[in-house]
């Protein structure tokens, strides 16, 4: 698992946000039933979302949570790191040896290497607002179907 399953949730809460970000506010419970997510769980994520500044929220009847910015300017890499920190993927060896580098690679260095500039560069510059245009199409073809 690359992410853990808090950061899993958040990003899938946060998409479903993104999709429906014309409706404001949107309760816990529908993201939560929608996306499968445990509600409690999902209410601690979405508060330390808020905290972090990536969803805003209203409380009372009617309550709920939204976007705190254009989905085009929440980066996937950004919600990542709010829920997971940073991982610094060049700081291990793929097959867990203690010394790896150009100077002294292991067997998958150069594979590993080239999949850790992909995995930064797609996360830093994919949005969620990309991420549920891309969800939205692929819903939209499969039920085509």
């Amino acid at each position: 698992m690359l992410f853990s399953s808090t950061c899993q949730h958040a990003l899938r809460a946060l998409i479903y946000l993104a999709l429906h970000q014309d409706r404001w506010p949107i309760l816990v419970r529908e993201i939560a039933a929608e996306e499968a997510i445990p509600r409690p769980f999902l209410s601690k994520i979405l508060h330390d979302l808020n905290k972090r500044g990536l969803v805003a929220s209203s409380k009372g009847p009617g309550g709920g949570y939204a976007l705190a910015r254009d989905p085009d300017n929440i980066t996937i890499m950004e919600v990542v790191s709010a829920i997971d920190g940073t991982v610094e993927l060049d700081e291990h060896c793929v097959l867990g040896l203690d010394e790896c580098s150009d100077d002294h690679p292991c067997a998958l260095h150069e594979f590993w290497k080239a999949f850790r500039t992909q995995y930064v560069g797609t996360m830093v510059n994919l949005s969620l607002s990309e991420a549920a245009k891309t969800l939205r199409f692929k819903r939209d073809s499969t039920s085509a179907v």
